[in-house]
Formats: structure tokens, C-alpha cells, sequence
């Protein structure tokens, strides 16, 4: 009969719970739903809004309209809107909610600002228009009075959904100034006022690769390459100037200090940018865009990272690893020895000289360490046959896959000069280089870092 009872409970239980979900879960969501639908103040969708006007009190009227999906700035300049803005503004006015009415029948909505509002706020739906009053701010201060069209109902909005409409026209602006996918970019041109002047294009065969056209037996590392078109395409401006004028009487030596110039295949430009100091004030960088309406000036740090030669964009890896197959790390490091060994399970462990082993609890630093070599670049290279005999007093490094030995290095260990800036590197492939001393002590902490982090001891 136990059993019958234990399920009668079950059965009870199971009735008491749903009718909590039901009560307390889901008829409070449908509640709270209800009431947030009940105080929107505008039924449309954010892709229905197609026009939307700001006056904002004491500043010029921003005008904006969608042409084609994109929106565009007419008034108080003709320009490109900056989309994630302008979205992120209409998002807020459609799901815009009143914390609770104030006034049903406000006799003088000159008591609530909303004669003279701080802010009126427009926008075309189809051939329908509509208006939001936005007055003054309640005796808390956390929310403002405001009011739909000429109606005299007046409700509270929350200080923070205001603020997402009170934009001005600089925030709204594009300020990207160059926009463009890297794939439609076949030719990078930069040209420096001192006379520097780098050109780079994909191969014609193969569009991963980048070469010098006008030295072609150089390696060109892509991931530079990206990297510069990355920094030119999240180049912002930090504000906006006069309208464009007379370019010459713009920097401070008549043209700017650097020149960058995008084409696409078929060698149409797809960009021009043009950055320098400005005229009377060298502390302030000046930007003129192909693709903007009006002069911007921008942090000077984005010239530092664009190339001025092929060599600031050459591959100088000291050596190619897949890190993602490396299985096994056999280590001499500052006479200490022993192995990194992948597990069947995923983790990494740690293997002594005496056959000891114990499972690192953090095996997730042990693939950061093959990255450090993947982005190891040499400073110059050597004669490989400057490589000293093979002695315990190198350190070195083999890396092997399920396959065999991927790449072996070594370097001087605990008798080198640490005075030196670079410190010599030789590779299995029969290559001697010279690397920042930098690095390679970088490579070092983090080995030994590795070597000395805690045991799992679920699993060791």
C-alpha cells in the first residue's frame, strides 16, 4: 500500500506545482506583458519608421530619412548617419513606456515644460506622423513630464529612455571614415609626405596572398596586411569641422602627412583617405575621406600603425607551427627537463625526467605558449653555420604532432649575455636567426609558469 500513497503525494505535489507555475509564473508574465503593451506609446515596428526629426531646445533641427535601408542625414548637413546610432534611437522611441500618467486634462502644460519643450521628437510612418512633447524633469529628477502630439494627457517617461532620444547631430553623423569589406580590396596604396610609399596587392591566383609589387621576392605576413585594414576601417572621427574647402590651405605643410588609397579589382577606387596636422595647430590631426561630406579630426595614433616599407609588412616568422596539432613538448629550459603531453581526455600534463607525471589543472595555458611561436618574428637572420654544438647549455624546445617532430629550437640558456637586445635562435630546418631578447624572456615566464602551475588532482 506504500506505494500507492507515495504516488497519491507525487500526484499532489506535481497538481501544486503546476498550479504555481500557472499562477505565479505565467499568468504574471501574460500580467506584466499586458500592462507593458498598455503603456507603450507608440504601436508600429522599428522597420516601419521612415523618417525622424529632432529639435532639440537652443541647437539646429536633425532631420533624418531612410533611403534604400540606409539612413541618411538631410538637414542640418547632407550626410551618411552613422546606422548603429540612428537604429539604436528609433529602437528606443517605438518601445518607448510611461511610468504612469500625471495629468489627464493638464489646463497649463507650461507647469510640466511642455509649452516650450526641451525636446520635440517626430517621426513618419508610411503618410503617418507622429509627435512626442518632452518637458521638464519631475521634482525627483528621475523622470520628465512629456506629452503625444497637441493632447493634454501628461505622463512620465524615465530620465534614461530620454536620454536615448536626445541626440544631437554629431552623434548621429558617420564617423567611420572609410567603410568597405576586405575581400573587395585588391591594392593598398599608402604614400607618406617624407617620401615613403608602399604599395601592396593580392595575388592574381591566389587572393589570400599579398605581395609587393614593386619588391615581389619579399614574403608579405597577411595578418599585417589585415591588420592594416582593420585599423583603417575602425578609424573614427572625434569631431566634425567646417564643410570641405581648399585642401592646400588645410595642413600645417600643405599636404597631409600620409596618404591611404583603396582599389578593387578591377581598379576602381574604393577609397581615399588623407590624414595630416592641421594648419596653426600640430597637436590636432585633421582627416579628409572620399567618402564623407566634411573635414574630421582623429586621434593621430592611427598613423603610427600604418607601414611606411615592405618591411614593416614582411613575414619574418622564425618558423611555421600548426599549434592546433601539436601533441607532445619536450623541454630544456635553464637546465631543467622534462615534457608537456597531451591526454586522451583533452588536458595536458606534465612529465619528469623520472617518468613522474601529474595533470595541470589550467591546461588550457598550455596552447597559448604554441601561439607565442606561431607570432615569434626574427629581427634579422644569420649565418647557419654560427650554430654552436649541441650541449646542455642551450635551452630548447621539440614539438611534435601524432604525426612525428613538427619543429625543433633552441637558444643560449642560463650563460647568455642578458645585456643583449637580441639573442640568437636556431630552427630544425638548418635557419639561425636573431630575435628580440624581449620575446624570448616573455616565451620563458610563461613556459616556466605553465611548468609551475597546480596539479588536477581529480585527474592526476
Amino acid at each position: 500500500m506504500k506505494w500507492r500513497h507515495t504516488l497519491i503525494y507525487v500526484l499532489v505535489l506535481g497538481l501544486l506545482g503546476g498550479y504555481y507555475y500557472y499562477f505565479e509564473v505565467v499568468k504574471k508574465q501574460q500580467k506584466d506583458e499586458a500592462q507593458r503593451a498598455k503603456n507603450r506609446l507608440f504601436s508600429i515596428e522599428v522597420e516601419a519608421v521612415e523618417e525622424v526629426i529632432l529639435e532639440g531646445k537652443g541647437r539646429s533641427e536633425v532631420h533624418l530619412t531612410k533611403r534604400d535601408s540606409l539612413w541618411v542625414l538631410d538637414r542640418p548637413v547632407r550626410s551618411e548617419a552613422d546606422q548603429s546610432a540612428v537604429d539604436t534611437l528609433v529602437h528606443a522611441l517605438v518601445q518607448l513606456e510611461k511610468s504612469r500618467d500625471v495629468d489627464e486634462a493638464a489646463k497649463d502644460p507650461g507647469v510640466y515644460g511642455l509649452t516650450e519643450p526641451d525636446l520635440v521628437v517626430r517621426f513618419r510612418s508610411g503618410e503617418s506622423w507622429q509627435r512626442l512633447r518632452i518637458g521638464a524633469k519631475n521634482p525627483t529628477g528621475e523622470s520628465r513630464y512629456a506629452a503625444r502630439g497637441d493632447e493634454n494627457t501628461v505622463f512620465l517617461l524615465a530620465a534614461g529612455s530620454v536620454d536615448a532620444l536626445n541626440k544631437g547631430l554629431d552623434e548621429l553623423r558617420r564617423r567611420d571614415l572609410l567603410a568597405f569589406e576586405d575581400d573587395e580590396i585588391h591594392r593598398l596604396t599608402v604614400t607618406w609626405a617624407d617620401g615613403h610609399r608602399l604599395v601592396l596587392a593580392r595575388d592574381e591566383k591566389d587572393k589570400d596572398i599579398w605581395r609587393c609589387p614593386e619588391d615581389p621576392e619579399r614574403r608579405v605576413k597577411r595578418t599585417k596586411v589585415d591588420g592594416i585594414l582593420n585599423q583603417i576601417r575602425w578609424a573614427r572621427a572625434k569631431s566634425f569641422l567646417d564643410e570641405l574647402g581648399e585642401q592646400s590651405s588645410l595642413w600645417s605643410r600643405g599636404d597631409p602627412d600620409v596618404q591611404v588609397a583603396l582599389e578593387g579589382s578591377d581598379g576602381s577606387e574604393r577609397g581615399l583617405l588623407k590624414i595630416g596636422r592641421k594648419k596653426d595647430d600640430p597637436e590636432t590631426y585633421v582627416a579628409w575621406s572620399s567618402q564623407m561630406s566634411s573635414l574630421v579630426s582623429v586621434d593621430g595614433s592611427v598613423l603610427k600603425d600604418l607601414p611606411k616599407t615592405v618591411r614593416d609588412v614582411e613575414d619574418r616568422s622564425v618558423a611555421t607551427l600548426d599549434s592546433k596539432s601539436v601533441t607532445r613538448v619536450r623541454y630544456r629550459l635553464q637546465g631543467e627537463m622534462g615534457e608537456l603531453v597531451l591526454q586522451d581526455d583533452g588536458k595536458w600534463a606534465h612529465v619528469g625526467p623520472d617518468g613522474s607525471r601529474r595533470v595541470l589543472k589550467e591546461s588550457w595555458r598550455v596552447r597559448p605558449l604554441f601561439w607565442e611561436w606561431e607570432d615569434l618574428e626574427y629581427e634579422e637572420k644569420v649565418s647557419p653555420d654560427k650554430q654552436p654544438p649541441e650541449d646542455h647549455s642551450l635551452n630548447r624546445l621539440e614539438f611534435s604532432g601524432k604525426d612525428g617532430m613538427m619543429l625543433t629550437v633552441s637558444w643560449p640558456g642560463p650563460n647568455r649575455d642578458d645585456t643583449a637586445e637580441t639573442i640568437p635562435l636556431w630552427t630544425n630546418p638548418g635557419e639561425a636567426y636573431l630575435v628580440k631578447a624581449e620575446k624570448i624572456k616573455k616565451i620563458e615566464r610563461k613556459i616556466q609558469d605553465v611548468l609551475k602551475s597546480p596539479s588536477d588532482k581529480a585527474s592526476s
